[in-house]
């Protein structure tokens, strides 16, 4: 029955007057416009998908993932080679280069070599943020479907508890004329009539209220997907599946894109722990020369040209106050990482327990207000309206009766959005991305 009259009032929406203003319609009373179509309405999955595709905070996380992808290819190769070029032992009266047989014009390279397995680890550790960042990414995409949703959701409420409005608008229109009637006819008091236009005039404020919180749900919305948020939307509530059992959400968890990114975060703090115990070993360097000499010996010979080589390496002796630093560093880096990874397990794991138990409650909320509380509000409602009609009540019970009618079907409603709000955070919590 509930249903029937949503159903009914839905129809009415092109009645409504500015503070219900829908903007995929305008009023008859001002020329007759044919709505869209439903079939053409703003889907739960065409918002998400809008959503999805111009979220500038996922293109940005992919720019990131791209240039650490681009670092650890370069992390992994050798330092470029340096060259090296000039004049040794040029003598300084006559400057010339064939006066001396030790003055030689040099040309040499010199290449060094990272320390241990310093490149390899480097190149490793910006793989494991690369691959944090893709996990960063999925979470992203789940945190924007389940704002989307949320606010879709929140638009659907408003227009929901608008339509409520519709028929609580036209019931107290019906019983102020009647009062009205019965005041000509001196079997109420001018108080009855002042009463009733009070209570019409607070449904038709809380219209306008409605409309309010629509606007700002849609304001907010176009956040996400831009002139999209003010479409017509789809009447209906969105549907999703049943969660799943709070022992199997628990190990979900573990899987999920933000603890993902959070032990990647931790395998690279792992990673620079490594790389400051390279710091222990020397690094290496060659030194190729090619030194050439020009002149001639007493005997007329010329001066033969020479080849150096030469190693170089460097003596990490003195540790305390640098290589041990740092390696205490690191592994602080790493607890903390581990630490801040367990802490957002707990705090998840808790969510979802918290969501689920709420879940339990809003199902057992909304079976009474199907099977009692709303079919009695209206019998009752409607026996008022009998008694009053027949001068055995008083318009303040009609009233209290009516107010009563109408607050719990907007309880529902809003108890029926907020269930699947706590639905769609708990298909967050369960990553599920599709």
């Amino acid at each position: 029955m509930l249903l029937e009259r949503m159903m009914f009032a839905s129809q009415l929406r092109v009645f409504r007057p500015r503070g219900l203003r829908s903007r995929g319609c305008l009023l008859i009373a001002v020329s007759i416009v044919a709505c869209p179509s439903w079939a053409d309405g703003l889907s739960l999955a065409d918002a998400e998908r809008i959503a999805l595709d111009q979220a500038p905070s996922l293109k940005a996380v992919a720019a990131r993932q791209v240039a650490i992808e681009q670092r650890a290819v370069a992390a992994g190769e050798l330092p470029d080679p340096m060259l090296k070029a000039g004049f040794m032992s040029l003598p300084t009266d006559t400057f010339h280069l064939g006066q001396e047989p030790m003055t030689q014009v040099q040309v040499g390279i010199v290449q060094k070599f990272p320390r241990g397995s310093s490149r390899a680890l480097r190149a490793e550790q910006m793989q494991e943020r690369s691959a944090a960042l893709g996990q960063v990414a999925l979470d992203e995409r789940l945190r924007l479907r389940l704002a989307v949703t949320e606010e879709y959701i929140e638009i659907i409420r408003q227009r929901k508890l608008a339509e409520i409005t519709v028929e609580a608008r036209s019931a107290f229109t019906e019983l102020e004329d009647i009062t009205r009637g019965y005041y000509a006819t001196g079997k109420v008091q001018q108080q009855d009539v002042l009463r009733s236009a009070v209570e019409l005039a607070r449904v038709e404020d809380r219209a306008t209220r409605i409309a309010q919180e629509e606007d700002r749900a849609r304001a907010r919305l176009e956040a996400w997907i831009g002139e999209h948020a003010w479409r017509e939307i789809e009447p209906g509530w969105p549907e999703f599946d049943p969660p799943t059992a709070p022992e199997a959400m628990h190990q979900a968890l573990e899987q999920h894109p933000r603890i993902a990114a959070l032990n990647e975060q931790a395998r690279a703090a792992d990673t620079a722990v490594e790389l400051a115990d390279q710091r222990y070993k020397p690094e290496f360097g060659i030194d190729l020369t090619y030194g050439a000499r020009g002149g001639t010996h007493p005997d007329g010979r010329d001066r033969s040209d020479l080849l150096s080589v030469m190693l170089m390496m460097d003596l990490p002796l003195f540790s305390g106050n640098r290589q041990d630093r740092l390696k205490a560093a690191a592994v602080s880096e790493s607890s903390a990482a581990m630490y801040q990874r367990d802490d957002a397990w707990r705090k998840m794991r808790s969510e979802a327990r918290m969501q689920w138990s709420v879940l339990q409650r809003q199902a057992e909320r909304l079976q009474r207000f199907e099977r009692s509380l709303l079919p009695d509000a209206r019998d009752n409602a409607e026996s008022a309206l009998s008694a009053y009609q027949a001068a055995l009540g008083d318009l303040t019970t009609l009233m209290r009766a009516r107010i009563n009618e109408y607050d719990l079907q907007l309880q529902y409603v809003d108890l029926h959005a907020e269930r699947l709000k706590t639905l769609a955070r708990l298909r967050y919590l369960q990553g599920e991305s599709s």
